[in-house]
């Protein structure tokens, strides 16, 4: 059976439940600046460029900057996937910071110059290439950007290297298979059978068929990491997390309220504020932030890769599915619950493992590396459930950020998407693709921990 899939130009985007990526990043954002709603994000990075008056102890470029990619994402909601859009940013901003430019600059009282102009120049460039629309307003941010730095062959350096990153890196992804109408390509289902995904209720289209299928950044291809198959029906593992999500994660559930309200969060809900506060920090160095922001969004884009490469491969149904027609597994321990639904919407994409779960395991990762494995600052979380009420968790400092994780993969359990097992093996999955993705991204350069 072929599928039709999301068209280009659809604002369906994988690895949600019911939401897409970008609305997730960009409400994630919102909350985290503080904004009243999502597009009051673009006059908070507006306000958040320094002033035209720059001193050694000024904060650095890297944080505006982050909130200008977030409110392009606001403003222009149809520009792609988010998160590739990301990844080419920060990308170009870490390949400026150690272009042969940036070598020609041995002052060290004129490398923070440096760093913030190529910073602030190729960000921008790579928003000028894929949100064209945001031109006016992202050139009046760089100008101003620029014009609080000092004048001189620093700056001058700097501008040149983030444009030439910003060019390099927009001509080389260029073909990647990452736009709408590759990402979602026809897909011929196979036979029903006991296991295997069909549409869930609701569906009517697939989603991210061709997202396994897309060029990585760093991971070299898709299969690299890939899990093998989930537990067969029929064991106790499966049994187990069968029987787990029926009771917590359907409409009719034994979900506590505290349970109710972590079904709907997302790993971008921790993140973005967690990142924010962590780029916010004066105490650490331009290069590991850039670092941090770009090894992220390679990694989220390579795991997200690995995940439907995964999917697409593995075929496994979806708990709704697996409930209402248990009956049909083969495990006479197991009796079917016809009227049986998830919480959460189920994604039009098939089961193994957890995309919300390999993102999770990835950011776990790249944060783990490049900051440590706890959370040095305070950040808050917030996201609104479905029925409008605002969730509010605060993480002290000294937080892990596999309590970040395990959260994830509860939630995704909570919701009623996902089996215990796909998460599990998805986070471990991020966790891989983000380790191989920071040995290539990090070698040979220095000062990545401060």
């Amino acid at each position: 059976m072929t599928m039709t899939t999301g068209s280009p130009g659809s604002s369906v985007f994988p690895l949600t439940a019911g939401t897409s990526r970008r609305r997730l990043l960009v409400a994630a954002a919102g909350v985290a600046a503080g904004t009243a709603g999502l597009m009051a994000l673009p006059a908070t990075a507006r306000a958040a460029t320094p002033a035209p008056a720059w001193t050694d102890a000024a904060p650095d470029l890297v944080l505006p900057w982050l909130d200008e990619m977030l409110a392009a994402f606001a403003a222009s909601p149809m520009a792609g996937l988010p998160e590739r859009t990301w990844a080419m940013g920060w990308m170009a901003a870490w390949t400026a910071l150690g272009s042969r430019r940036a070598a020609s600059v041995r002052a060290p009282q004129r490398r923070p110059v440096f760093e913030d102009a190529a910073v602030a120049t190729a960000v921008h460039d790579v928003l000028l290439a894929l949100v064209p629309d945001q031109a006016v307003r992202l050139d009046d941010v760089l100008s101003r950007s620029l014009a609080g730095l000092p004048g001189g062959v620093a700056k001058d350096a700097g501008v040149a290297a983030g444009r030439e990153a910003a060019a390099s890196t927009v001509a080389a992804r260029t073909g990647d298979g990452l736009d709408m109408a590759s990402v979602n390509v026809p897909f011929e289902l196979p036979p029903e059978a006991p296991g295997v995904y069909r549409l869930t209720p609701g569906a009517t289209m697939l989603v991210g068929t061709g997202y396994g299928r897309a060029r990585p950044f760093l991971l070299g291809r898709g299969d690299r990491f890939r899990p093998g198959p989930p537990p067969a029906l029929g064991t106790a593992h499966y049994r187990r997390d069968l029987d787990e999500v029926r009771r917590l994660g359907g409409q009719v559930s034994e979900r506590t309220e505290e349970q109710t309200d972590l079904a709907w969060l997302d790993p971008l809900s921790h993140y973005v504020p967690a990142l924010r506060a962590l780029v916010g920090q004066r105490t650490r160095s331009r290069r590991n932030k850039v670092l941090v922001l770009a090894a992220l969004g390679a990694s989220i884009v390579d795991s997200s890769i690995a995940c439907f490469d995964a999917k697409y491969v593995r075929l496994h149904w979806r708990p709704v599915t697996a409930i209402r027609f248990a009956d049909t597994d083969g495990d006479p321990r197991t009796t079917p619950d016809p009227t049986w639904s998830s919480y959460l919407p189920t994604p039009p994409h098939p089961e193994f493992p957890s995309g919300h779960a390999v993102t999770a395991g990835a950011a776990e990762q790249v944060v783990t590396q490049l900051v440590g494995p706890y959370s040095p600052v305070a950040f808050t979380s917030t996201w609104t459930r479905g029925d409008g009420k605002a969730v509010t968790r605060r993480y002290p400092r000294g937080t892990a950020w596999t309590t970040l994780t395990r959260e994830n993969v509860d939630a995704r359990v909570l919701a009623g998407v996902h089996f215990r097992f796909s998460d599990e093996i998805g986070a471990d999955l991020g966790r891989d693709v983000a380790h191989y993705n920071l040995r290539r991204l990090a070698r040979g350069h220095a000062d990545t921990r401060r």
